[in-house]
């Protein structure tokens, strides 16, 4: 078995997907991925996520430099979700997570966050944290489903705080938005 097939075995995906390292061919489908995505939120009363995508492959690879890129993609190798995690101190953030949404409902987001968290585990860190909506149905509902509870602001450490206030959207209200922890 190579590299490459441990790793894409190492992580479970709904039939007939699976999930590998990024690659950097991938940017371009996953810069599409994540604008197609976007646009789920103007159904939920978010039309500023709509409405201002990532301009370009260079804004995508600028959100994910430094984060380690998991794909989820089909049989025949084409991306269709990704989700982008990095260490915040003694935890793992997952930074960004979307599914196209012509493959959702699937259970690839589920498998990526729990790609995510066995990568925690891996680095023996305390946990994932991320930030996202409170009351839109693909985000913290979702999030909660898959064991991830809501960590207080006042709660959490500095760099956490600090990653909150650096994620939260331009013109949305921080009550709108959550962190949350899921331990390792």
């Amino acid at each position: 078995m190579t590299a490459e097939q441990a790793f894409v075995a190492a992580f479970e995906a709904p039939p007939g997907y699976s999930i590998r390292a990024h690659r950097p061919a991938d940017d371009a489908a996953l810069l599409s991925i994540e604008n197609r995505a976007a646009q789920l939120f103007r159904a939920h009363g978010y039309p500023e996520i709509a409405d201002n995508p990532f301009a370009s492959v260079a804004d995508f690879r600028a959100m994910a430099e430094g984060h380690e890129v998991l794909v989820a993609v089909t049989g025949d190798g084409m991306p269709v979700g990704y989700a982008v995690s990095g260490p915040r101190g003694d935890f793992l953030h997952l930074r960004e997570l979307s599914v196209d949404p012509d493959h959702g409902r699937r259970g690839l987001g589920s498998a990526l966050v729990r790609a995510v968290i066995a990568r925690c585990r891996e680095r023996a860190l305390r946990g994932v944290t991320l930030t996202t909506f409170r009351a839109v149905p693909f985000n913290a509902p979702i999030y909660a489903a898959l064991g991830f509870v809501e960590l207080p602001l006042e709660q959490a450490s500095a760099p956490l705080r600090d990653v909150f206030h650096q994620e939260l959207p331009e013109g949305i209200a921080a009550a709108s938005r959550v962190l949350m922890v899921h331990p390792c």
